[in-house]
Order: structure tokens, then C-alpha cells, then sequence
């Protein structure tokens, strides 16, 4: 994927809506981590923070207002269900840390292929923000992710428009370094103007 200069990669979502009163400053959208293997075929095992460049680190502040820095989340697949060419499931983020932490808005979400590039469109966003959820040391967040096939859009539906991909890139709200949800045998459209990926707002 490539990243524009001096900002968050191409093409990404805001993990927050814009012009909500409530919502913290937009940040690039993206794709991850614990609490057992993932319930969704395709998935693997939850995977650790994705490093910043120049080292762990590098760069990184947290969000202001208490909101969950990346440093203290994981996040991994659950619930997941097919229904008419989508599959549905809940991206699940745990608060690692060992101080409470508030989750607001929507993560950032995209596939990226072995190189780490953005492969295709990021997912859009469904539905209202919400409110914010507090997040104690141990508890978790849900937003629910659909997963259109490849086959059924137009756009998408030649193997040649489609490519490999081996994680979803996850920005949690308000943070620019993203967790990494490794995948097996998956693939994903490759075109910018096909909507594959949609997703909500974190709920408690």
C-alpha cells in the first residue's frame, strides 16, 4: 500500500466520522489482536501491534481525552456467519493496558497483501457514531465488519480482478498506528470504486 507523503496511508477511511460534535480528529483508517483464535474462516491467530516505522514507537502518541492508544489493544475476529455472498463477524478490541480507556467512533479498516500494501478500497462506514465506551483493563469492544465475496460485484467479478491477501489493517479510533489481523486463503477485489468492506461503530 502506498502512503501519502507526510500522512496516513492512501484511500483509508477515517476511523471517526467527521462534523460529529462528540468525535475525536479523524485518523487514518486501516486493520487486530487476542482472546483466542478467531471464529471466522480465514482468520488466524490474532497477531500483535503492527511496529511504527523507525522502530516501536517512533513517533506514536497517544490519542488525547483518555481515548485507547494502540499500544494498549488488541483485537481479534469473532461471530462470524455468512448470508447472501457477505459474511458478517465482530471485530473485538480488549484493552490490554492497566488503566481504563475510552473507545469512540469507527476503526479504520482495509486488506492489505504480503508487502503490507492496501489491496482495494478501505471499508466504509455504517450507521451512527455512537457514544463512547469505557473500557476497563480486560474489557472489550465490538464493531461489526461485512465482507462482500469477490464474484458478485461488478468490478469484481473476473479472477484477474482480485489478488491475494494475507491480513486486515486495523486503526483503532483516533490512533495512527494500526493492529494486524493476519488471514489464510483469502482473497479480495482489487478495484478503488468496488465497496467490499463495510463496518460500524465500536459498541460495548
Amino acid at each position: 500500500m502506498t502512503a501519502p507523503e507526510g500522512g496516513p496511508p492512501a484511500g483509508w477511511v477515517s476511523p471517526v466520522p467527521t462534523g460529529s460534535p462528540s468525535a475525536p480528529s479523524p485518523a487514518p483508517a486501516g486493520s487486530t489482536p487476542p482472546g483466542g483464535p478467531s471464529a471466522t474462516p480465514g482468520r488466524v491467530s490474532p497477531s500483535t501491534p503492527a511496529p511504527s516505522a523507525g522502530g516501536a514507537g517512533a513517533g506514536v502518541t497517544a490519542p488525547a481525552g483518555g481515548l485507547c492508544p494502540t499500544s494498549h489493544l488488541s483485537v481479534r475476529s469473532a461471530d462470524g456467519e455468512g448470508a447472501a455472498g457477505s459474511t458478517y463477524e465482530k471485530l473485538v478490541l480488549t484493552n490490554t493496558g492497566v488503566t481504563s480507556c475510552l473507545l469512540r467512533g469507527f476503526p479504520g479498516v482495509s486488506y492489505v497483501d504480503e508487502a503490507g500494501r492496501q489491496v482495494g478500497a478501505p471499508a466504509t462506514r455504517t450507521g451512527a457514531a455512537g457514544a463512547a465506551v469505557r473500557l476497563a483493563p480486560g474489557a472489550s469492544a465490538t464493531a461489526t465488519l461485512r465482507t462482500v465475496h469477490p464474484g458478485i460485484q461488478q468490478g469484481c467479478e473476473q479472477a484477474s480482478q482480485t489478488a491475494p491477501v494475507v491480513a486486515l489493517r486495523i486503526y483503532p479510533p483516533a490512533n495512527t498506528t494500526p493492529l494486524r489481523l493476519p488471514l489464510s486463503g483469502v482473497t479480495a477485489c482489487t478495484g478503488p470504486a468496488v465497496t467490499q468492506l463495510s463496518v460500524t461503530t465500536f459498541t460495548g
